[in-house]
């Protein structure tokens, strides 16, 4: 008979095993989200040392050109064709990160605005301790001239200050997402901190939320968004913030993504919002200083469907409510919840509640085409 005491030792052991490999695989990521940064700052900034940096020194770029001749190139020879310190148009994200001991795919998207879209697929091994790029392959297709959307979230955690768990409303992402991009826009991310944004509020009984949830390109788009530095206004018809109690704090006040929301507005472009992502439009202004909400019909979360009383509520920095009605706003909702309410007023796009968000949607991409 085994003692007790020797099967807890075993079962501490593996699971301090299955901790250091976690860790290990994480760590490993990391270094690769680095490796691939650099590689895309890199081609951006017209950077030879960073370049350098992504690049193992056997580094081989193969494609197959508009002629269709096989391309082969080394890094020496890739790299010279940036001029160092020239500036290029160039958006890039990390698509995909696959990790098998000392060996890693990756998939990394490059937008060209109005020119094209490219897809990377890179080769890296990990070599005296360091991730490096073996092999880089890519396919491009045209880029469709303006058609990108901004999705605004936020990186709050918690309620204020207190240890109430809050999120991003995954629904409110994910039936948008899945909205336009059938539709034929690129979707970009931003927050205030820029980087992974925490989720919550997710049904896996539901199609498109499970779909989204289990894709790993759409994840890491959400572990990877824009700073508001990173983002060009002028690239973009629409901005669209997404709710959930994470979405009262840090975006509303963030002064780059007042700039870039109302940028896009004074473009043409549309503004839009769900439930608490109302929240983040209720402080925008126009070039001289005037709510952008002025005389406007918005509807959002109202306080007749919150809890005032609790805990969470007692943490938000302000009403939306009142908010709006404050910058001018004419704020309006059903009486009900769950039951699709949206206000389009001009190219103010907003909705009430999650049940809103197909709606809301469908509408932006209706004002954008009419204009």
């Amino acid at each position: 008979m085994i003692p007790h005491g020797f099967l807890s030792a075993v079962l501490v052991a593996c699971l301090l095993l299955g901790l250091q490999r976690a860790a290990k695989a994480q760590s490993d990521t990391e270094q690769i989200r680095q490796t691939l940064t650099d590689y895309i700052e890199g081609t951006a900034n017209s950077d030879p040392e960073r370049l350098k940096n992504a690049f193992h020194p056997d580094f081989k770029l193969y494609a197959v050109n508009e002629a269709n001749e096989l391309l082969i190139r080394s890094g020496e020879q890739y790299i010279a064709n940036f001029t160092p310190g020239a500036k290029n148009n160039r958006i890039g994200r990390i698509l995909f990160i696959d990790v098998s001991n000392n060996a890693a795919t990756a998939k990394v998207e490059v937008l060209i605005p109005d020119y094209r879209l490219y897809t990377d697929y890179f080769l890296l091994l990990k070599y005296k301790g360091a991730w490096k790029i073996m092999q880089k392959s890519y396919t491009y297709k045209e880029a469709a001239k303006s058609k990108k959307i901004l999705f605004v979230t936020s990186n709050q955690h918690t309620y204020g200050n207190t240890r109430l768990n809050t999120a991003n409303h995954f629904e409110e992402i994910a039936v948008a997402y899945d909205i336009f991009i059938k539709n034929g826009y690129v979707v970009d991310f931003v927050s205030p901190g820029g980087g992974a944004i925490p989720l919550g509020y997710i049904q896996t009984s539901n199609s498109i939320q499970k779909e989204y949830l289990y894709n790993p390109a759409f994840m890491t788009l959400l572990k990877n968004t824009f700073r508001p530095e990173q983002v060009n206004a002028a690239d973009y018809k629409a901005v669209y913030y997404s709710g959930g109690g994470a979405a009262m704090f840090g975006v509303a006040e963030n002064k780059e993504i007042q700039e870039i929301a109302s940028r896009i507005y004074q473009d043409g472009g549309v503004i839009s919002a769900v439930c608490h992502g109302t929240a983040g439009i209720a402080l925008l202004k126009s070039r001289d200083g005037k709510s952008l909400l002025a005389g406007r019909k918005v509807t959002g979360f109202p306080d007749m469907f919150e809890d005032t009383k609790a805990a969470y509520y007692l943490t938000f920095p302000f009403s939306i409510d009142k908010e709006i009605g404050r910058n001018g706003g004419n704020f309006v909702h059903s009486q009900k919840i769950g039951d699709d309410f949206f206000v389009a007023d001009g190219n103010i796009i907003t909705g009430q509640d999650p049940s809103a968000t197909a709606s809301v949607a469908r509408k932006v991409i209706e004002t954008i085409q009419a204009n």
